[in-house]
């Protein structure tokens, strides 16, 4: 019970602090937007209140990490972060799922150009300071988190929501990628790559590689954004787009409850280490 309500505690102050840090950022845009005619989207000075709000969940993390330290068995946020292994096993999970993502813009998007694919990679270093590093948050706090209160799909479905929510004040910003989205479409798509990423972190068990699938995403999207539209922020969706996105919903879910159901007390490792050490200085 002890446990369950630090895991609670950790999401509680994650939240508060993440929709706190973002959408006090982005409100300074949009009310820059309606009463002052400034910071307006793609302006040097609208990138500083939006990078910061898009930070929020970074921040978040660090600061749990800080609160919450002995939760952590790593000895630093930078192990946190960067210290699992990643042999080749792992290696050919994150290379599956980028070949995926390629194949998905292909097939539901008709985007197969290979300046295409170099501009994602040119874009990648933006692309993981402005969306990837959210991952620290997302599937480093809260996910496993919330799973050690709850089951796994009811956290997909609920992690999702939030993660949807937390983008809305972006649909008064015009220009952003979410002012083109019905917010409806947005959550089934928050709901997928939810599930998406969580399967990734669960079979590769580092964040790094999520914060690059995270990026990698938002590149092949904003090529369906812009280049599959001759330049119009807006998504030409087709029975394709919902089936790619259908497959790898159901894909996601088997292998994620698959892997939860083999390993149930996986995410539970750092409670049982620091018990097993408690024990060892006991004897």
């Amino acid at each position: 019970m002890k446990r369950e309500k630090r895991s609670l505690n950790q999401i509680g102050f994650f939240l508060l602090y993440t929709f706190s840090i973002s959408w006090l950022s982005w409100l300074i845009i949009i009310i820059g937007n309606r009463y002052f005619n400034a910071l307006w989207y793609g302006e040097p000075l609208f990138w500083i209140p939006y990078a910061i709000g898009s930070w929020g969940a970074v921040i978040s993390s660090y600061i749990i990490y800080r609160q919450f330290k002995e939760d952590f068995s790593e000895a630093s946020f930078v192990k946190f972060v960067f210290g699992k292994k990643i042999d080749g096993k792992v290696w050919l999970i994150f290379g599956l799922f980028t070949i995926w993502r390629l194949l998905m813009i292909w097939l539901a998007f008709g985007i197969n150009k290979p300046i295409s694919i170099l501009s994602i990679i040119i874009n990648l270093p933006l692309l993981i300071l402005l969306g990837g590093l959210e991952e620290l948050g997302w599937r480093g706090i809260l996910q496993p988190q919330l799973e050690k209160a709850i089951n796994y799909l009811p956290s997909i479905l609920i992690v999702g929501t939030i993660w949807s929510i937390w983008h809305l004040p972006l649909w008064m910003i015009k220009g952003t990628v979410q002012s083109s989205f019905p917010f409806g479409l947005y959550l089934f798509s928050g709901i997928i790559l939810t599930a998406s990423f969580t399967t990734l972190y669960k079979y590769t068990n580092n964040l790094l590689l999520c914060i690059l699938s995270h990026a990698w995403f938002n590149g092949c999207i904003g090529l369906a954004l812009y280049v599959g539209n001759n330049g119009t922020l807006q998504l030409d969706l087709n029975w394709k787009v919902f089936a790619v996105f259908s497959i790898e919903l159901i894909v996601s879910i088997i292998l994620g409850i698959a892997y939860s159901r083999k390993n149930p007390l996986v995410l539970n490792n750092d409670f049982k280490t620091r018990k097993r050490n408690l024990f060892d200085k006991k004897s």
